[in-house]
C-alpha cells in the first residue's frame, strides 16, 4: 500500500469515529405519545381482582422480608391524659355532707353540688375554683386522678379571716405535691402578713405566709409531697403583732384593739383528708401493725433470754411470768429454742441457723421502712420501729457472744456486727434497756 493510501485511511478514521461515538452514546429519543384505548369496566375489575404478577405468579411489588432483618415498630402514640376529680364534701368534724351541698367549684353547667353520700366523681374539664366572693380561678392541677376534700368551716366571730371552705387537693401519686386552697375575707389592711400552719396535733406538716391584697383572700399553696393519711387536720391562720410595722399596727388596731398590746390574732379551722370513718379504719390498721411488730420484738427477746440462760446452765427469771411464757410459746420458732440444749450439749449449728437466718428473715417483715402503713401518720414511731429491730439484732449478737464465751469458744465472726462500748454483760444490760425504752415510746404514741 502506498503512502498516500495510508494517509487517506487515517483521515477517514478521524472523520468516522466522532459520528459513531455520537450514535452510540447520545440519549435515546423520547417515546412516542399515543392515546390508550378505552378501558371497559370488566377489564378494570379483572385487573383489580388479579393484580399483575411476574412469570412465577408472584407480585413483583411485594419484597420478601429478610428473616435476619431487625423490625422497628413505629412508636405508639401516647394516650391523651385527662383530669379526673374525686370530690368529697366534709363537715368541720370530718363527716360526709348531704347530697346537693353546693361546693366551691364551678363548671360549664354551674356550681358543682355534692353527690350521693357526699361523694362525687367527675371530669376536671372546664372546672374552676369558686371563691367566696364569686370570683372564679383556674383549677391549675396537673393531668391525672385527683382527690378533692372540701371541708366546710363554721362561721367564726372576731377572727382575722372568714373562710367558708378549705380544700385539700391531692394527686393519687404521693410523689406529686398536693394543694391547699384558702378562700375568704379579712378585715385586715392590705399588706398584712398571715402565718399559715397545717397541723396534725401539735406537729406542723406544712405552711407558709399569706399576704393580704384587700378584703378578699385567695391562696393556692403547693404542699410538700407526702403519703397522705386520713385524718382531720387543723389549719391555723395567725396575724402576729411582732411582724407588723408601726403604721400597719395602728391600722390593724382600728379593727382589732388588742393589736396595740402586741397580741396575736388567730383563726383555726378544720382540714379533712378523707372522711372520719376512713380515718378510724386507717388508725385501727396502723395500731394492729405496730402491736404485731412490738409483740414480735418482745417475744424474740424473751426466746433469746431463755436460750442464753439455758446454754449457760441457768433458768431465766421471766419463766415465772405465765403471760410472757404463753406468748413466747406461741412463737413459730419456740420449738427451735427448746431443742438447743445446754452446756456442752448446746447445738451451735442450730443456734447459728436461728440467729443468722430464721430470726432475721422474720424481722425483715417489720424492719423494712416501706412496710410501715402510712408512715407520715406517726413519723417518730415509723423511724423508731426500724431502730428497735436494729437494736434487737444487736442484742441477739450480744447474747451469742456471751454464750460462746461462757462455753469456752471464741466470738463468732457473724457476731462482730455489734460494736460494744462496754464489756459484753454491761453492753447487754444497756441494750435490753434501750429495747424497753423504744417499746414504751412506740406504745405510748400508737396504742395508748
Amino acid at each position: 500500500m502506498s503512502e498516500h493510501s495510508t494517509d487517506r485511511m487515517l483521515w477517514l478514521a478521524i472523520l468516522v469515529i466522532p459520528v459513531v461515538a455520537w450514535l452510540l452514546f447520545d440519549s435515546p429519543p423520547a417515546p412516542t405519545n399515543f392515546e390508550p384505548e378505552p378501558t371497559t369496566v370488566s377489564e378494570r375489575d379483572q385487573r383489580t381482582e388479579n393484580p399483575a404478577t411476574d412469570s412465577d405468579g408472584e407480585d413483583p411489588a411485594i419484597v420478601p422480608e429478610d428473616p435476619g432483618a431487625i423490625r422497628i415498630d413505629p412508636e405508639p402514640t401516647p394516650a391523651a391524659k385527662i383530669l379526673t376529680l374525686k370530690i368529697r364534701a366534709l363537715s368541720s368534724r370530718g363527716d360526709l355532707l348531704a347530697q346537693g351541698t353546693p361546693l366551691p367549684l364551678v363548671n360549664n353547667h354551674g356550681q358543682v353540688l355534692a353527690g350521693a353520700g357526699g361523694r362525687l366523681e367527675m371530669s376536671g374539664d372546664g372546672v374552676r375554683w369558686l371563691a367566696s366572693a364569686g370570683t372564679e380561678y383556674p383549677l391549675e392541677l396537673a393531668e391525672g386522678n385527683w382527690i378533692l376534700d372540701c371541708t366546710f368551716q363554721e362561721p367564726s366571730v372576731d377572727a382575722p379571716v372568714q373562710v367558708p371552705w378549705l380544700v385539700h387537693a391531692r394527686p393519687e401519686d404521693p410523689m406529686l405535691s398536693a394543694h391547699l386552697i384558702i378562700s375568704g375575707q379579712t378585715p385586715l389592711p392590705p399588706g398584712s402578713r398571715l402565718v399559715v400552719h397545717m397541723l396534725d396535733g401539735e406537729s406542723v406538716l406544712d405552711g407558709g405566709i399569706l399576704t393580704t391584697q384587700g378584703e378578699q383572700i385567695w391562696w393556692n399553696r403547693k404542699l410538700v409531697p407526702r403519703d397522705w393519711f386520713a385524718t382531720l387536720l387543723t389549719l391555723r391562720v395567725q396575724w402576729r403583732a411582732s411582724a407588723a410595722t408601726g403604721a400597719l399596727l395602728e391600722k390593724v388596731a382600728e379593727v382589732w384593739e388588742p393589736a396595740l398590746r402586741g397580741d396575736n390574732w388567730t383563726w383555726e379551722g378544720s382540714c379533712g383528708v378523707d372522711d372520719r370513718l376512713e380515718a378510724l379504719r386507717q388508725s385501727g390498721e396502723i395500731a394492729a401493725w405496730f402491736k404485731q411488730a412490738l409483740n414480735e420484738v418482745e417475744t424474740s427477746r424473751d426466746l433469746l433470754l431463755v436460750a442464753g440462760a439455758k446454754a449457760r446452765g441457768k433458768r431465766a427469771g421471766l419463766l415465772r411470768d405465765d403471760e410472757r411464757v404463753d406468748q413466747m410459746m406461741d412463737h413459730p420458732l419456740a420449738g427451735s429454742i427448746d431443742g438447743l440444749g445446754r452446756g456442752k450439749r448446746f447445738d451451735f449449728m442450730r443456734w447459728r441457723r436461728l440467729i443468722d437466718e430464721e430470726l432475721p428473715e422474720r424481722w425483715r417483715e417489720w424492719a423494712d421502712p416501706a412496710a410501715v402503713p402510712w408512715p407520715d401518720r406517726h413519723p417518730g414511731a415509723a423511724k423508731n420501729i426500724g431502730l428497735l429491730f436494729h437494736t434487737l439484732n444487736k442484742y441477739c449478737r450480744l447474747e451469742s457472744t456471751i454464750v460462746y464465751g461462757h462455753l469456752g469458744k471464741p466470738r463468732h465472726v457473724h457476731d462482730f456486727v455489734a460494736d460494744f462500748d462496754w464489756e459484753p454483760m454491761t453492753e447487754r444490760t444497756q441494750t435490753l434497756k434501750k429495747i424497753r425504752n423504744f417499746i414504751a415510746a412506740i406504745r405510748e404514741t400508737i396504742l395508748e
